[in-house]
């Protein structure tokens, strides 16, 4: 239920932008940006009266970009408009960003500067 809720709610912000969102890696070509996410967690249950009544899960999501964005004012501007997008989507979608997002550079070596997103989700559980 979480990877879907996350999957669908960037997809439905980011695709019409050609940012394409992954679950666990990227594949497929490379791109300008992506978004890769994962379950940083297993989701956790709390229980009264023997039922489930909140559940809670840890998502990392990871922005990737070309370090040439940032070369010029105009991609610098696009870079920071799809962090927004992602952490409006994801609020609105009932995450919370307690920390906030963060700069972790070319944190994997490979050409692209990351936005990391770490983020909770609980949900009431109604039976």
């Amino acid at each position: 239920m979480i990877k879907e809720l996350v999957q669908s709610t960037l997809d439905n912000m980011l695709y019409p932008k050609n940012v394409y969102v992954y679950e666990q890696r990227k594949i497929g070509v490379d791109s300008d940006s992506y978004v890769v996410y994962s379950l940083s967690g297993q989701s956790r249950e709390y229980y009264a009266d023997d039922k489930a009544i909140i559940k809670k899960a840890g998502v990392t999501v990871k922005y990737y970009y070309r370090t040439e964005m940032l070369e010029s004012t105009t991609n610098k501007e696009k870079v920071r408009e799809t962090e927004q997008l992602i952490e409006t989507a994801l609020e609105e979608a009932g995450f919370s960003i307690p920390f906030g997002k963060f700069d972790a550079g070319d944190v994997d070596d490979i050409g692209y500067y990351t936005t990391i997103f770490e983020c909770e989700y609980s949900e009431v559980v109604y039976d």
